[in-house]
């Protein structure tokens, strides 16, 4: 196997993974970043992404550059099939495989998991949103989630029919002539302080012997701590153990976040996690020697730079039809991980409707203690540029859930949870 130096690297994602591609460019030898672009009417927003980045080139067709590669990655879930086929001729690839079905497909995750011997969240099957509605009329605190679609419709919360009945109108329009035809999960609210979450990699079954051990503020920031493999929260201890054979089967080598609930496993992610990548490309010293051992099926243990990583989103101002622009300081390039963009003239540029609402990325930020990866974050915060923000605000809530959690008994962290009105500067 070759060094990551001598590596030509080809990165086949839709926008969300760009930072995988800057990251590996730091080390490797070449990097090309492929975005599928090609339509009955193409279109520049499309095609642009990633372009202009250092040491990143943008590929247009991997099949016409696919005897200089070494390494396919595919950090996102999709393109099984072009894994698969890749591999049979040859090459070495770093993706999920058919492993994306357990995420995409959420009533085989459900069977999955009790093959498996692990509990599952109580949930029923409705099929048709006139059946949906019907099914919820009388019932409070339910999560409505579809497989496959992720872009039409994310999980969401159902809290009664006065507050969100509105949605399901919203939900016919969207779904048109198709409303009837879909099917929904209703998955019981599990009550419970904090999710425990765990993000590392797998490689046919094959674990690190450290992970990051993360918690969450829905989609707004994240708080994790290095933990070696044995020393994380035993329910994801026990899905790890679990998932060996399957992954091994599945021949899955990608990044693996997992979520957890009462000690449920409740959602998986077959790919890097949004939060969780930007702290991995930032904490893991070696993460391109990761990816390009994992590709040729040799799971590698981490060499972490810090104890902890901190993320807050980071939303950018204007208007969603317009092209965004802003400059990144110097100082904030290795911290500031953007997706779905392009930079001209030394400006990151954001197509219209390149990324969803306002949010374009991660802001991240390491220390040896967790008070000092989010102080780190607050500084970091500080230094972005006018138009950018981070949500560092959230941070707030969800160190007060983490020390509920760590009230009731729950070991949350090896290290002083910090006062929550302590951690935004």
């Amino acid at each position: 196997m070759k060094s990551t130096s001598e590596t030509c690297f080809c990165i086949v994602d839709h926008g969300l993974f760009l930072s995988v591609a800057r990251r590996l460019a730091k080390s490797a030898k070449r990097v090309l970043y492929h975005t599928p672009w090609e339509k009955g009417f193409s279109t520049l927003n499309d095609f642009i992404i990633g372009d202009g980045f250092e040491n990143v080139e943008l590929c247009e067709d991997i099949w016409k550059v696919k005897k200089e590669v070494d390494c396919f990655v595919f950090p996102d879930i999709q393109h099984s099939g072009l894994q698969l086929e890749l591999e049979s001729q040859g090459f070495a690839v770093w993706g999920s495989r058919n492993g994306d079905s357990l995420e995409l497909n959420r009533e085989k995750f459900n069977r999955v998991l009790k093959q498996l011997g692990l509990p599952v969240a109580p949930f029923v099957v409705v099929n048709g949103l006139t059946e949906l509605r019907k099914h919820l009329w009388d019932k409070t605190d339910k999560y409505i989630k579809i497989s496959k679609y992720r872009g039409t419709m994310e999980t969401w919360h159902w809290r009664d029919k006065t507050l969100d009945s509105g949605r399901l109108d919203a939900l016919a329009v969207k779904l048109g002539p198709f409303q009837d035809h879909m099917p929904f999960l209703v998955v019981d609210a599990i009550d419970c302080e904090i999710e425990v979450g765990g993000d590392t990699y797998c490689v046919d079954g094959y674990w690190p012997s450290m992970m990051l051990c993360g918690l969450e503020n829905k989609d707004r920031c994240y708080l994790a701590e290095v933990k070696n493999r044995e020393e994380m929260p035993q329910e994801l201890v026990d899905i790890i153990e679990a998932f060996s054979p399957q992954m091994n089967k599945l021949r899955y080598r990608n990044q693996w976040s997992m979520e957890t609930r009462d000690g449920r496993f409740i959602d998986p992610t077959c790919r890097g996690g949004l939060p969780s990548t930007a702290s991995q490309l930032n904490t893991w010293e070696n993460f391109p020697e990761i990816v390009l051992a994992g590709a040729n099926g040799k799971c590698l243990d981490p060499i972490p730079k810090f104890k902890f990583s901190s993320e807050a989103i980071l939303s950018l101002n204007g208007k969603k039809d317009d092209w965004g622009k802003i400059v990144i300081p110097p100082e904030l390039s290795e911290s500031v991980q953007l997706a779905s963009c392009c930079e001209i003239d030394g400006a990151i540029c954001f197509p219209p409707d390149g990324h969803e609402g306002e949010d374009v990325g991660w802001l991240v930020a390491g220390g040896e203690t967790m008070e000092e990866a989010i102080e780190e974050l607050n500084r970091l915060a500080d230094l972005l540029p006018d138009g950018l923000t981070a949500a560092t605000v959230d941070l707030i809530e969800l160190v007060r859930n983490m020390r509920k959690a760590e009230d009731a008994g729950n070991e949350v962290s090896s290290e002083a949870i910090p006062e929550p009105e302590t951690v935004v500067s």
